[in-house]
């Protein structure tokens, strides 16, 4: 676990100011500590991976939810279901967006709460591939795909909600909903489980809204997963729903631990001040919905995405940020256009992100005026950034500057260009041994001078980067 008292990243609550005063801010560089060598360490590494929200919901184009929302009958969505066609699905260009956008791993829904499987499954024909003209496994193919692109492939797989299998977890509203729970989870829930970890060999199984679920059921749960492939990593929805995670006590964590749990994984939308563990990782959408809205085109800008990966790593998570492909099989050219903007940042800029570490910042000086008072209302209303639901009076966040690190190196993240010169407190004596910008090693650009343990960084006019310049200080 981390020490939230040598690893906590407090300013980027505070850096919403914009720089009409010289940027003070006290700065105590990144931890050179050791990272974890665990099982979990890929994920720290990577940082940054594409959630793929797709199935029959797609065809209404209203969102994941739109068979609860709407009570369509099981009937009437089957029906729908056994027209699924999606010929225009095709996984090697679907990876390519995620590696042109710079992420490294993949999270796709192998069976959401509608009941309906994205895979051959033996266990039950309500699947794309015996109960749809499409008659492909479109999750084999996109494993393939990501084998092939080097990128890691992981499964949402929603354990006890479903709205189609008799006794699945979720509210009812058709008779043919109704039945044993327990029955459920020994006919469909485990053994699809078993399934996806033989057939897909997945090297994560994203968990989802654990309505129902006992120490006893978790525990056999992972018990299947871990059994089959020791390194495969564990999400902690497993147990406790992301908008549990933030209120959970130490014991709970503990159990969570001892279950086998690899990650906590936060509220849909949210990104938390801190993390009490070591690995985290919070989703997010790139417009307001998961599954496929066609009247959703509230886009997040590339500027946006990487201010959000930006603050998600510098906080010391990783970022899965989220698609919703069309019922043909087609990921919205806008996504497509604003990951690949994103990307061609990360070509150059992709060292202060991938493997980078938090920094702590306690936001002292001019930067920003705030009270003891004021900042610890920040600091509890900074769980939520983006569209869709959240809690009253959460919204997008907007920084001036972020920063990460790693041994010897401290990122400087600039989105507002300063008007002065920075000011940064808190380092050791002459520990500053030299700076440029990521984007131009070789420019002239970066002038800085160190007093004890404060540093004076003068910048040119202009940035060198509008999406977001990143200034690299050298630490002794």
């Amino acid at each position: 676990m981390k020490s939230n008292k040598t690893n906590l990243l407090t300013l980027g609550l505070a850096a919403c100011a914009f720089f009409s005063s010289p940027a003070v801010a006290q700065v105590i560089p990144a931890s050179t500590a050791d990272k974890g060598t665990g099982r979990a360490a890929w994920l720290d590494e990577a940082k940054y991976g594409m959630f793929i929200h797709w199935g029959v919901y797609s065809t209404l184009a209203n969102g994941e939810w739109v068979m609860n929302r709407t009570k369509i009958p099981v009937a009437e969505y089957e029906a729908m279901a056994a027209k699924f066609n999606p010929t225009k699905f095709d996984a090697d260009a679907w990876v390519a967006v995620a590696k042109n956008a710079g992420m490294k791993y993949i999270t796709i829904t192998s069976k959401h709460h509608d009941g309906f499987a994205m895979f051959d499954s033996d266990v039950s024909d309500y699947n794309i591939v015996d109960f749809t003209p499409f008659k492909r496994d479109v999750i084999k193919e996109l494993k393939e795909a990501c084998d092939k692109a080097g990128i890691k492939f992981g499964l949402y797989y929603s354990q006890t909600q479903d709205w189609n299998f008799p006794g699945g977890e979720g509210s009812k509203w058709d008779d043919a909903q109704k039945g044993d729970f327990q029955n459920y989870i020994d006919k469909k829930g485990i053994p699809q489980l078993k399934e996806i970890m033989t057939k897909y060999d997945p090297s994560h199984i994203w968990f989802d809204t654990p309505h129902g679920m006992t120490a006893e059921l978790g525990h056999r749960f992972e018990g299947v997963v871990h059994d089959i492939n020791p390194d495969t990593l564990i999400n902690s929805r497993l147990m406790y729903h992301g908008n549990k995670i933030e209120g959970l006590k130490e014991e709970q964590l503990e159990e969570l631990k001892d279950m086998g749990v690899d990650f906590l994984s936060y509220r849909d939308r949210s990104i938390p001040p801190h993390s009490p563990w070591e690995y985290w990782e919070t989703c997010m959408t790139l417009n307001g919905a998961w599954g496929f809205n066609a009247k959703d085109n509230n886009w997040k800008s590339p500027k946006e995405v990487v201010m959000q990966l930006v603050e998600v790593v510098s906080k010391g998570g990783a970022f899965l940020l989220n698609v919703g492909p069309t019922a043909e099989g087609i990921i919205p050219a806008p996504a497509i256009e604003n990951l690949e903007a994103a990307g061609e940042w990360l070509k150059v800029n992709g060292e202060a992100i991938y493997g980078a570490q938090q920094t702590i910042f306690d936001g002292k000086g001019d930067f920003v005026t705030l009270s003891a008072a004021e900042q610890k209302a920040l600091d509890k209303e900074a769980l939520a950034t983006g569209a869709g639901k959240a809690k009253k009076g959460h919204q997008q966040k907007d920084y001036a500057w972020l920063a990460t690190g790693r041994k010897g190196k401290l990122y400087l993240h600039l989105f507002k260009w300063p008007s002065e010169p920075m000011v940064l407190h808190g380092f050791d004596k002459d520990q500053v041994t030299g700076a440029h910008f990521l984007a131009d090693p070789g420019m002239d650009g970066v002038k800085f001078s160190q007093d004890g343990g404060t540093v004076t960084i003068e910048l040119p006019a202009k940035p060198v980067d509008d999406l977001c310049t990143v200034v690299c200080l050298e630490l002794k």
